[in-house]
């Protein structure tokens, strides 16, 4: 059962009051809707206040190539993911040359090699140090590295660092006028988290990760991805998505718990990917949340925006920092994406 030793976190300079882009997105999206007033409260309906970007708004304004905005995805995944790692093993004094293995997440952008071998060869990791990049997992893909991270660090001497990078802003399509596109518009941010995990037990005080489920519902491949075209990563989001999760979340988490003989009831805490606000209502209504039960999922969600895999690292860094779990309570890391797919995580302090 390794444990979760420290959680770093960085985010691109350019901060975007969500009251502003609403108005200048409703501007735009007026060109391919006779109305467009009508879509314009999906703005206020998501929850977010302010997001982070790689870019300023003025790069929206104009098209781009599908080779320029990669570029960019390369320069932002590197420098945000070396912030974000530093961040990390300062706060568990831990040294680079101690990381045993490197997986790195990010859905938003390609690279051969991939970002990893980059950030390796910048921060002076071990030449001989193991690494896994992942790719096309989306919003789950926290969540799923999170579980993957603590599978490979079975042995004491494992320390194994999860990155999650997306800088999903770039994927904006300026002649895409769906709703799914204006939904993306009103929610996508840019970020990156670095998570360390350690199989020893000398971290006390820190979650340790006791299992970890993976699934995919039937029937739901279509509900969310990327289209690949000449411009670029076109998004898919179907408005099923928030049905999908209140119907089949309870069934899903309460089968995961039973290989524990664990209830709901018994779960003391909750760090859930917020897709957005209908997706943090399934939540509560699948769950049957009350409270402040999701109050650190709100306020990532409000301040940061949905940075895809990176968000839910960002919720339990929050997390980590605000609360103090006692010994012997359990916690629930979830998140869903492309596929359609759930993540779960079960935690113990």
């Amino acid at each position: 059962m390794p444990s979760i030793v420290s959680v770093g976190t960085a985010v691109p300079p350019f901060e975007l009051d969500q009251q502003v882009v609403k108005e200048k997105a409703g501007v735009h999206f007026l060109r391919g809707h006779h109305d467009a007033r009508h879509l314009t409260p999906i703005f206020d309906n998501v929850q977010v206040e302010r997001r982070c970007l790689c870019v300023p708004l003025e790069w929206f304004y104009s098209d781009h190539s599908f080779e320029d905005r990669n570029q960019a995805y390369i320069h932002w995944a590197k420098q945000l993911s070396i912030e974000a790692i530093r961040r990390c093993l300062e706060r568990a004094r831990v040294q680079v040359e101690e990381i045993t293995h490197l997986i790195f997440v990010s859905t938003s952008g390609l690279s051969t090699p991939s970002i990893d071998a980059h950030i390796i060869n910048e921060l002076q990791f071990n030449p001989h140090i193991r690494r896994t990049p992942v790719f096309g997992l989306g919003c789950a893909g926290g969540a799923a590295g999170l579980g993957q991270a603590a599978r490979l660090a079975s042995r004491p001497e494992e320390k194994i660092l999860l990155v999650a990078v997306e800088i999903s802003s770039l994927t904006f399509q300026r002649d895409d006028f769906r709703k799914s596109n204006l939904v993306a518009t009103s929610l996508f941010s840019d970020g990156a988290a670095a998570v360390l995990l350690a199989g020893n037990g000398e971290y006390t005080g820190r979650p340790r990760v006791i299992d970890s489920q993976s699934t995919i519902w039937p029937g739901t491949i279509d509900l969310m991805g990327w289209d690949f075209s000449s411009k670029g990563l076109q998004v898919i989001f179907s408005k099923k998505i928030p049905e999908v999760i209140e119907t089949n979340l309870s069934e899903n988490m309460a089968g995961f718990l039973g290989r524990h003989q664990l209830r709901l009831q018994e779960i003391d805490h909750f760090i859930l990917h917020p897709g957005g606000g209908k997706i943090l209502t399934a939540f509560e209504k699948g769950l049957n949340l009350t409270g402040t039960a999701l109050c650190h999922s709100r306020y990532i969600l409000r301040q940061f925006g949905n940075m895809s895999s990176a968000t839910v690292l960002f919720i339990l860094e929050r997390f980590l920092s605000k609360e103090q779990p006692q010994s012997g309570q359990y916690g629930i890391c979830a998140a869903f994406g492309p596929g359609f797919s759930s993540e779960l995580v079960l935690l113990r302090w």
